[in-house]
């Protein structure tokens, strides 16, 4: 199962390596910190429009007559609008004061996707037939599309440096969705738009909370107007969420947590303020570094996570690992943690095929809720008795 690793490897090569890398996988819990964090971010994109974006932070799309305009948002550096995007029907007329933005006709037909976990979105929206590209297909949970790709009727164009624009341009793609930093240059993009294909740069991974990872469905929904159905089924899974939230609102004496595993002698630790960090609060738990800041990783000494989590009450997503024996293969020291003991040790990778493709990277990312239930079940299990786990599962 070690090319799991390669999974998210490739999903977030050349970003920023090691640090964005552990902090997909490194996992928390969150503080008042964290919603405080949220709120400001919230407060930020209020304060530039008047937002219908409930929950994410990160971007922000605002109606007009005949148009929409799409804002990406830098928000976890102070610096707010930073991408813009008009989403125009045919015919629209589009104010002069938004022509420097990316123009998007819509319904948009032809897409390529480069990140795997945004299948999820399409499905979300009945909106796959409008895929017509994507990276690699190994990563791709989803069988149907999976199955597309090695027939060709999806055909695979490449990543980063590899990208093969003229295929692009050869398919008749009119968008490109990828996943990185707001207003980040890169190459690859330039080299799209300097071809005539709008390339969307999405960012949710930097959301706080998983509604708010999730909501950048409405992207999508607004590329290929399915709007109505998006938010109907969005609303259902808001809900949802919150209920299950409600369940954990009392509890006091919360079990700590212990995530990730060591990586050539540091152990990378989420920051308080990340959406890992954010649903496991939400499921009743206490993460031991929860008054770290930021979304991504942070590199900790490993001797100063023994000292804190040797006693911890669970361990969750160590990195890809399967089996005890896998943990502690990484370092004879960590047998001496207290899961290893309780069998308290528990990993997202329920759900993967090939060996390569996991699905919590991709149906996961609209089903917060299913995440917020397995976690409730596994922390405080009294809550959901009748709760089967579907994304994880407990480590052998």
């Amino acid at each position: 199962m070690r090319d799991h690793f390669f999974k998210v490897t490739t999903i977030f090569k050349t970003l920023i390596g090691i640090i964005f890398l552990c902090s997909l996988f490194v996992c928390g819990c969150q503080s008042k910190k964290v919603s405080n964090f949220h709120e400001e971010a919230l407060a930020i994109k209020q304060g530039l429009r008047n937002s219908t974006i409930h929950h994410a932070v990160g971007f922000d799309l605002v109606n007009y007559d005949g148009f929409k305009i799409l804002h990406i948002l830098r928000h976890y550096n102070d610096s707010a609008d930073t991408l813009g995007y008009v989403f125009h029907k045919k015919g629209a007329i589009v104010p002069l004061k938004f022509s420097a933005y990316q123009q998007i006709e819509t319904p948009v037909d032809r897409i390529a996707l480069l990140h795997s976990s945004y299948l999820a979105f399409f499905e979300f929206c009945e909106a796959t037939n409008r895929l017509k590209a994507i990276s690699e297909a190994k990563y791709v949970y989803d069988q149907q599309i999976y199955t597309e790709a090695q027939n060709g009727l999806v055909p695979e164009v490449g990543y980063g440096e590899s990208l093969d624009k003229e295929k692009l341009l050869e398919l008749g793609i009119a968008v490109v969705i990828t996943v990185g930093f707001p207003n980040t240059p890169n190459k690859s993009q330039q080299v799209l738009e300097d071809l005539g294909i709008p390339v969307l740069v999405f960012s949710d991974w930097q959301e706080s909370t998983l509604l708010g990872r999730a909501e950048w469905v409405k992207v999508i929904a607004a590329l290929t107007d399915s709007e109505d159905l998006c938010d109907t089924k969005f609303m259902k899974v808001e809900n949802e969420y919150k209920r299950l939230k409600s369940l954990t609102a009392n509890i006091e004496n919360r079990a700590t947590i212990l995530c990730n595993l060591p990586y050539k002698g540091a152990w990378y630790v989420p920051g308080g303020n990340s959406y890992i960090s954010n649903v496991l609060y939400d499921a009743g738990a206490n993460y031991l570094w929860s008054e770290e800041k930021g979304t991504g990783g942070i590199q900790i000494d490993f001797e100063a996570v023994y000292a804190r989590g040797l006693n911890a009450d669970f361990w969750i997503n160590p990195d890809f690992a399967f089996t005890k024996e896998e943990i502690i293969a990484k370092d004879e020291r960590l047998k001496d943690f207290l899961p290893i003991k309780t069998g308290k040790i528990y990993n997202n990778n329920n759900r993967v095929v090939r060996t390569s493709a996991n699905d919590y990277w991709e149906s996961g990312i609209t089903n917060p809720h299913i995440i917020l239930a397995d976690l409730i079940r596994i922390i405080n299990p009294g809550l959901l008795p009748e709760h089967q786990l579907v994304y994880y599962r407990q480590v052998d």
